[in-house]
């Protein structure tokens, strides 16, 4: 019997890379689909597939794992005696090619896979392997037909550690059935339901177009006194919680913090720092080389969309 997956050479993070990802549901989305991940909606998800928001850049974790990753796949070869092989390109399922995923690292011989990561996340702490990575590996598994996936981990404080998990065909169908769906709302831009975690990504998706108002039914008239009722009391417990933080600050003084049975409060003071006025810099430099201030601006200004702004006023639009 053939292999269920075809191999598509793209090195990670290049251009043609990011665009079969963007076509498709790589091995990391899969929890943002599930809705278990704790980095993305999947409504955040959907605006980037369809292209209303921009993918979210790399950040210092994303590249401190990059460069750890050779470290712990000699760890993990030395560990275990065997050897692995990297994966320069997209493995995709033939049975639904937008079914993709990246390996980290394959072992000669051996049917298994490997998933590394470097994490300082508590979540490590939790579980043995928290929930987004057990869908990371499951997705994988199922296109590539592996019967167990080792995550070879270095956690924070530099722990080295080796969970296996091991294939579930029922976690697989579920998440194939998700991933249809997902898929099919993608292609019709049909929007997921929206989470509070949501406002950013709706932001940037649904800039202004028309100086039009939309009108209130009734719901959204229960709602926005929701949202004042809400607001009032977030608003009181604020102040209690100042009014509170004040008391134990007053305590301090000039010590380093407070004490009691079982819990402890920090006031410290942070180191000094330097700061750089470039406002003033920039003028004293206008007046030294007007010239150079002038082609400097004109390279290092470009133009920012305004942000949305969120106001309830009560009245109506003419009071």
């Amino acid at each position: 019997m053939g292999k269920r997956y075809e191999f598509v050479k793209a090195t990670q993070r290049s251009p043609e890379w990011l665009e079969l990802r963007r076509r498709g549901l790589g091995a990391s989305d899969m929890a943002a689909v599930m809705g278990v991940s704790p980095y993305k909606t999947p409504y955040g998800l959907w605006a980037e597939k369809t292209g209303k928001v921009a993918p979210q850049k790399v950040g210092a974790a994303a590249n401190r794992g990059v460069l750890l990753e050779d470290a712990v796949g000699v760890w993990y070869e030395q560990e275990r005696g065997v050897k692995l092989r990297k994966s320069n390109g997209v493995v995709r399922l033939k049975t639904n090619p937008r079914f993709m995923a990246s390996l980290d690292r394959t072992i000669a011989g051996s049917p298994g896979i490997v998933e590394i990561k470097t994490s300082a996340s508590p979540r490590w702490s939790t579980w043995p392997v928290p929930p987004e990575v057990v869908l990371q590996t499951t997705w994988q598994m199922g296109i590539v037909g592996a019967p167990w996936c080792d995550v070879a981990a270095l956690l924070g404080g530099l722990v080295f550690k080796v969970e296996r998990v091991e294939f579930d065909p029922a976690l697989w169908a579920t998440m194939q059935a998700a991933g249809e769906r997902f898929l099919e709302l993608v292609d019709t831009n049909t929007p997921p339901g929206l989470e509070a975690l949501d406002a950013m990504a709706y932001a940037e998706a649904t800039p202004q177009a028309t100086e039009e108002f939309a009108v209130a039914d009734e719901a959204h008239e229960r709602v926005l006194r929701q949202y004042q009722e809400t607001s009032a009391e977030l608003h009181f417990l604020e102040q209690k919680r100042d009014a509170l933080e004040m008391v134990l600050k007053e305590a301090i003084a000039e010590k380093a913090g407070l004490t009691g049975e079982g819990w402890t409060v920090y006031w410290r003071q942070a180191r000094p720092s330097t700061v750089t006025d470039w406002r003033a810099l920039a003028e004293s430099l206008q007046g030294i080389a007007p010239d150079t201030y002038g082609e400097a601006l004109a390279r290092f200004t470009k133009e920012r969309a305004g942000s949305r702004r969120f106001i309830v006023r009560d009245g109506g639009l003419n009071d």
